[in-house]
């Protein structure tokens, strides 16, 4: 301002000093002239000096407009990131469920296996020492998770909460087995006792593998799988010793899998969430959500049952199996977001008797072997969900058994034939790391035995 006011008193000292009554009318209109295109020029420097701090104040504007969205959009991440962790702790506090369809399967074999079940066999007695075979394999993710735990691996528990939900775990589960046990009195395949129904190693197991999976399922996917495959491991186990039916089997799991999770909602009860390390959303977790949604390449873990037909027919007899068990894998490669190829296989362990006749015969085994390779079709039909359908072929191997009663047997051969098959299956994406769901698959083996077949499996995957 002191520049201007300067200047403007030059300019007013150059008129006045100037004007007097000798000076000529053309000089004087030159001096007015120059008077008014100073006044211009100085309005239009004052206008631009305006324009130029307008300006800077707008950019200056925008950039605090542009931190505040910044700003919010960071609190709304914030908002959403906060959201998820509560829903995710009060999910870990909510009673879950994933049990029961272990327990539907074990009341439907039940029902539908009891006339075969009551037919008499013997099936070959391994001893008792099997009975403790079961048990520690069963143990082995029980032993995993505290010795992770005594190690300083942070788990998902507290120590007051996980050593009260595991001492009521296994509580529960076997005073279920127990009454169960002593209430059905259903006779053993070897016929050691009548405490077939249900089977405590295999709900001892799963107590085990689903204490683990709950406690460190969050640090890896391959902790949940390899809880569960050892759990389906004593089921294999005792169905190939001789010590339980298959409906025996998925009732103990069912138990396992309730017991523990009843467990953990009343000890939360009891401690609250203070007890709980919280879970918290990681990148990871984000990545694995777009990567399921993309294209869910990854190995998956199956355990079930395989079903149809049942009956081999020789000219004065029948030999029929029972509901089999089946645990497999299936890898896949996804070469679009929709379209994939995969590798299947699957194990399954058939118990065997002799029917038509009243001799009372050796129960046997049959073993099929299914390697396939297939072509998938699979659409992401939510955010974390897809459902897909998928054709295959390849071989099945049998490995026979001999049915004998003392004097006479029937002898089913050792094949290996070809075989088509298709399928349906579902995933849903876990918090766990894995992706959890169920497999239907339908087989036709161009054999003599077993030709049409129905498996029935729960599934973990793990993307790659």
């Amino acid at each position: 301002m002191k520049g201007h006011s300067l200047t403007i008193h030059t300019v007013a000292n150059f008129f006045t000093s100037h004007l007097s009554p000798h000076t000529s009318k053309l000089s004087l209109v030159f001096r007015l002239s120059f008077l008014i295109l100073f006044f211009f020029a100085s309005l239009s420097a004052a206008f631009a000096q305006m324009e130029e701090a307008d300006t800077t104040l707008l950019v200056e504007i925008d950039s605090i407009l542009a931190e505040y969205e910044k700003m919010e959009q960071q609190r709304k991440v914030e908002e959403v990131i906060k959201a998820y962790n509560e829903n995710q702790l009060e999910r870990e506090m909510s009673f879950k469920t994933d049990g029961a369809l272990h327990l539907v399967r074990g009341l439907l074999l039940t029902w539908t296996d009891h006339s075969y079940i009551l037919r008499n066999a013997r099936f070959k007695h391994h001893g008792d020492a099997v009975n403790w075979t079961g048990y520690a394999v069963g143990g082995i993710p029980m032993v995993a998770n505290w010795a992770l735990k005594s190690a300083g691996v942070k788990s998902r528990s507290k120590t007051e909460r996980m050593l009260t939900a595991n001492a009521m775990a296994l509580g529960i589960s076997f005073g279920t087995s127990e009454i169960l046990k002593r209430t059905v009195r259903e006779g053993r395949p070897d016929q050691s006792n009548i405490n077939s129904f249900p089977s405590g190693h295999t709900s001892f197991a799963f107590v085990s593998a689903t204490i683990l999976s709950r406690e460190y399922g969050y640090l890896s996917p391959w902790i949940t799988i390899g809880s569960y495959t050892t759990a389906a491991s004593t089921e294999l186990l005792r169905i190939h010793h001789n010590k339980h039916w298959m409906n025996d089997l998925y009732m103990g799991a069912g138990i396992g899998v309730m017991s523990t999770n009843l467990a953990y909602f009343l000890t939360d009860k009891i401690f609250g969430a203070d007890a709980i390390n919280k879970p918290e959303l990681r990148r990871r977790d984000v990545e694995r959500l777009i990567k399921f949604n993309d294209k869910p390449s990854g190995f998956t873990f199956v355990s079930g049952t395989e079903i149809g037909d049942r009956v081999i027919r020789f000219d004065d007899a029948r030999i029929k199996t029972g509901a089999s068990f089946s645990a497999g894998a299936d890898i896949a490669y996804f070469i679009t977001q929709n379209v994939a190829a995969e590798f299947i296989t699957r194990v399954v362990d058939a118990q065997a008797k002799v029917f038509d006749t009243p001799t009372i015969f050796t129960g046997g085994h049959l073993n099929l072997y299914h390697f396939d390779l297939g072509a998938k079709m699979s659409w992401p039909y939510a955010l974390g969900k897809r459902i897909s359908t998928r054709a295959f072929a390849g071989v099945r191997h049998m490995n026979g058994d001999s049915l004998t009663d003392g004097t006479k047997s029937y002898t089913i051969h050792n094949e290996t034939k070809f075989e088509l098959g298709a399928g349906i299956t579902y995933d849903c994406l876990d918090t766990q790391n894995y992706a959890w769901g169920f497999t239907i698959d339908y087989y036709h083996t161009f054999s003599h035995y077993l030709k049409n077949r129905y498996s029935i499996s729960s599934s973990w995957k793990i993307l790659f």
